[in-house]
């Protein structure tokens, strides 16, 4: 691996900072730290629009959720969910992101501020998740003042989850407008925590093995229903006629190997997918594209697989 050289002082000064670990916290301690979005990110681009939205749920809440439409609008909607081991994170710490995504796909985004546990564990963000597509799905032409031309799932870490599980039990629910990509992110996808990559990274590269256990006991405390597809996506059985799926995993990222193993389901099942694994980057290095070159170069990889194949002939 070969650490660019603002990724090698973020790493130092982590390691003295003395801060402690999210696995000695309580969710209400561990939210009062600056994220590494809020941190790092620094400013956004300018979109045309941002308006703050409340979308209805079979559960009876409103969810709320913040759409940015970029200056001449491709006709895509990107339902963006954002990172945080379902327990921390939010549309206000993504806000310079996800208005950056949109100003350079030119894609409007609607990023959710999905609910989080401990106080609303699985499936509560997942039932969240599943309300948001359907809205982008019924609603978005409107959202954007034109024919709604590609629905497409995104997320990051835990967001990046809920992406894909909401995409797969979209498909099964009639009438519901499909999801035509899905983007993931630094996917979690099982909760096995025995691979190569847990056992590589277990501990110095901003997230540990300990962190990744801690957010499984606030977001799904009962261990068996971990093993249920819709927490653990690479347990699902049939993955099958899912659509096109775009997987970005970090190469010092305990994460990595089993989003890797994800997009080699969806391959042999059929589902068309390129799944990149980006050299020299650490979880959560989407905080990072101001920062370090090579977060920079990855966004770059992320911008180009949001394209249409039409959009080279856009003016």
């Amino acid at each position: 691996m070969t650490f660019d050289a603002p990724t090698l002082d973020l790493l130092e000064r982590v390691r003295t900072a003395g801060r402690k670990p999210f696995s000695a916290c309580t969710a209400t301690e561990a939210r009062a730290f600056p994220t590494l979005m809020k941190s790092l990110f620094g400013e956004g681009l300018p979109v045309a629009r941002v308006q703050d939205l409340a979308l209805p749920t079979p559960q009876g809440h409103p969810l709320p959720a913040r759409l940015y439409v970029p200056e001449a609008c491709n006709g895509d909607l990107i339902v963006y969910f954002h990172g945080g081991g379902w327990v921390l994170g939010s549309v206000a710490d993504h806000d310079p992101f996800t208005a950056t995504l949109a100003a350079r796909t030119h894609a409007a985004v609607l990023s959710v501020d999905y609910r989080l546990a401990p106080e609303s564990p699985h499936p509560g963000p997942v039932d969240d998740a599943i309300a948001a597509l359907l809205q982008g799905g019924q609603a978005g032409a409107g959202w954007l003042g034109q024919p709604l031309r590609r629905l497409i799932a995104m997320g990051d870490s835990a967001g990046a989850t809920l992406a894909t599980v909401r995409t797969r039990r979209l498909r099964e629910l009639p009438g519901a407008r499909p999801v035509d990509l899905q983007v993931l992110v630094y996917p979690v996808t099982d909760a096995g925590f025995d691979t190569a990559s847990y056992r590589d990274f277990a501990q110095g590269h901003l997230l540990s093995a300990d962190d990744m256990r801690w957010f499984w006991d606030h977001y799904c405390p009962d261990t068996a229903a971990r093993r249920h597809p819709d927490a653990s996506p690479l347990q699902a059985s049939d993955l099958a006629g899912l659509p096109p799926a775009r997987i970005f995993t970090a190469e010092c990222d305990p994460l990595r190997d089993e989003g890797e193993a994800y997009g080699e389901r969806l391959a042999a099942a059929g589902v068309d997918c390129e799944t990149v694994r980006c050299p020299g980057l650490l979880h959560a290095f989407l905080s990072m594209i101001h920062y370090s070159p090579n977060a920079a170069r990855a966004f770059e990889r992320i911008v180009q697989s949001l394209a249409a194949p039409d959009d080279e002939h856009r003016p």
